[in-house]
This record gives C-alpha cells, sequence and structure tokens, in this order.
C-alpha cells in the first residue's frame, strides 16, 4: 500500500520512476506495478466521466469508488430551449461519477503494494543518458530509471529542468470555485447543472460527494467569497439559497497551454510528460482529471514495452515513445478548443 515515506535509501534503482504524486502519476505507477515494473513515486506535498470509468475498471479500482462518489448525467445535456446533446450512447458507464480528486488518490495509493509513494520529497535535478535516467531530490537521495513519467503539475519542475516551452492562450476570465453544503428550495436535482444570464454561462452547480455541492463562478474584476454567494443567489433566483458550511474557496485564472513536446529531447525520450506537467486548459467540461487518467493509460503500456522487450529494433522503443506525443497532443488540442468554446470567450496570446 501506498505510504509517506521520510527516511529512504540514498540511492535507489528502479525500472520506472513517476515524479508527483497526483491520479496521472498513480495510475502510472499502478499500471506498472501490475505488469511488474519496479516504480518509485515521487510527490509533492473531479469528476469521472464515462471513458476514464473505463480505464479505472480495467485496472480494477471502479468499484471501490462507486460508492464514494455520485452517478450523475445519464448523457443527457438539456437546456430549456432544446435537448441538445447526447453523447454517452456507446459508452459502457453511460453516466459521470462525481468524486474529488484526493478520494481517487486514496484508492491508487492503496493499489501500490511494492513501492511506497515519498511524499514530502522534491526534485532538483534530473538528466538522462541512452540507457536511463537519474533524479536527484532536495533530501539528497539519488533514483534511476529506465524511464521517467513527469507528472509534476502545470508548474513542473521537470518540464522547467528540460527547457521545455509552455505556451498557449490565456483567456480573459477569472473562476471562483466553492465546495459547500447549502440549503435550498431548488427543487432536488442530482445533475450538472449551468446557470445562464444574459446570454452567457455564468454558474455551474455540481453535485459532490456527502451531499456537498460545488459551484463554479465566472466573474470579471474583484473576487471574493461573498461575491460567488451572491451570484449565485442571483442565478438561482427565485428560489432560496443559504450557504450552510464552505469547506473551501479559491480562485484562478485559466491558462490554456500545451508542452511544446511531450517527450524530452535532450537524449533518446526516457523523460515524458503527463497530464498537467503536459497541458492544462479551462475547467469547462470538467476534462483535466479525465484527461491525465487517458495520458497515463496512453503512455503506460509504452513505456513498459520499452522497458520489457529487449527484441525491440534499435531506435523502435523512441518512435514507439514519441508516438505517445502524436497521439495525446491532437487530444489535449481538441480538450483545449472545446473548453475555450464553452467558456464563449476570446483568448489571448501568452
Amino acid at each position: 500500500m501506498g505510504e509517506y515515506v521520510q527516511s529512504p535509501k540514498l540511492e535507489a534503482e528502479f525500472d520506472l520512476v513517476v515524479i508527483g504524486g497526483g491520479p496521472t502519476g498513480l495510475l502510472s505507477a499502478v499500471l506498472a506495478e501490475q505488469l511488474g515494473i519496479s516504480v518509485c513515486v515521487i510527490g509533492r506535498a473531479d469528476a469521472l466521466n464515462a471513458r476514464t470509468q473505463q480505464y479505472l475498471e480495467i485496472v480494477g479500482v471502479l468499484d471501490d469508488l462507486l460508492p464514494k462518489g455520485i452517478k450523475c448525467n445519464k448523457g443527457n445535456f438539456k437546456s430549456r430551449q432544446s435537448h441538445w446533446w447526447t453523447s454517452l450512447e456507446h459508452c459502457f458507464h453511460r453516466n459521470f461519477l462525481m468524486i474529488g480528486q484526493p478520494e481517487v488518490e486514496k484508492v491508487l495509493l492503496s493499489r501500490l503494494e511494492r513501492n511506497p509513494v515519498r511524499y514530502g520529497e522534491k526534485v532538483v535535478s534530473i538528466s538522462e543518458t541512452e540507457t536511463g535516467v537519474t533524479v536527484a531530490t532536495d533530501l539528497g537521495r539519488t533514483v534511476r530509471g529506465k524511464y521517467a513519467i513527469a507528472a509534476d503539475g502545470a508548474r513542473s519542475t521537470v518540464r522547467s529542468a528540460l527547457n521545455i516551452s509552455f505556451t498557449g492562450t490565456k483567456p480573459e476570465m477569472i473562476w471562483m470555485v466553492l465546495d459547500t453544503f447549502i440549503d435550498t428550495d431548488f427543487p432536488v436535482c442530482s445533475e450538472i447543472i449551468t446557470f445562464q444570464l444574459n446570454g452567457q454561462s455564468r454558474v455551474a452547480w455540481i453535485p459532490r460527494e456527502r451531499g456537498m455541492a460545488r459551484f463554479y463562478v465566472l466573474h470579471e474584476g474583484e473576487t471574493t467569497q461573498e461575491m460567488a454567494e451572491n451570484s449565485i443567489r442571483e442565478h438561482l433566483a427565485p428560489y432560496r439559497v443559504d450557504f450552510v458550511k464552505t469547506e473551501w474557496f479559491s480562485t484562478f485564472d485559466v491558462r490554456e497551454r500545451i508542452a511544446s513536446t511531450f517527450v524530452s529531447n535532450q537524449g533518446t525520450g526516457r523523460i515524458i510528460l503527463a497530464g498537467d506537467a503536459a497541458h492544462v486548459h479551462s475547467v469547462n467540461g470538467g476534462q483535466g482529471l479525465n484527461t491525465g487518467i487517458a495520458d497515463a493509460f496512453a503512455l503506460s503500456w509504452r513505456v513498459i514495452t520499452a522497458i520489457k522487450c529487449k527484441q525491440l529494433a534499435p531506435g523502435a522503443a523512441l518512435d514507439l515513445i514519441r508516438s505517445y506525443d502524436t497521439e495525446r497532443r491532437q487530444v489535449a488540442q481538441g480538450v483545449i478548443d472545446v473548453a475555450a468554446r464553452l467558456g464563449w470567450v476570446s483568448p489571448t496570446t501568452d
């Protein structure tokens, strides 16, 4: 089972080093372990779509997640004017599973039986040769592996160390987000609801575990929790909304970016970016966690094949790893394009 390790060996060697202890990194490690690959995860201290549930079912963790989340939106998306999208007809799981990222991480951690996750440890340098990768941490450790997956988030230390550019667009909008318990006379509805004023989408209401609600509020200018609550009341009027207990409030501006390459170009493709380290986008469409899970699936089988198949022709392993970039870059750009359209904003180059 995954655990917090504070005093590991100063030198260690594995088949695969995973940098980042979020869902993308943890799933990559679980897949590697299931296929007999030794793995080390180094980590710093929300809804699952139909495809992601299928991935997690293959890994064998979906049954543990289902009781912790809420199923909603069976694939029919409607507005007051029209029934405008049915997208889940050919999926095994024709619903969304609303669940917090910490719950996903707990279940994935529980499946790492042989390889503990080392939280509270930061990567300070990383390098590669024709045969492997060397990672140095702030605890004075040196970890070596045949490959490294960098799933260390939008501010990726690894991406910066490799001098991989991370450019794109910055839509001019700010989101406020609340995880809160409310008392309301709004009709009970365990679905994702978007409220519109003046022809623009401004508030999204997402059901969460434990009877909690998550609200995304699009806002211009100053942002406070009180402003978010007032905006929610305005959008739900004439229904009453009282905020009983808010567990979390935050704000963020949206940066839509894609790394110039997902595969290190300083050596033989031994270091690969995944998840937010490779691409970030608007919350519209709820694809962040889901895209990272799909990255892990698309990348893990390639890395494991490169490690285990000794009979690969010269250059074949690198070609295989680079095909991950080709496949997932198209997906990442598609997600960004859809998220931008859902946001109905004009991005500016950044």
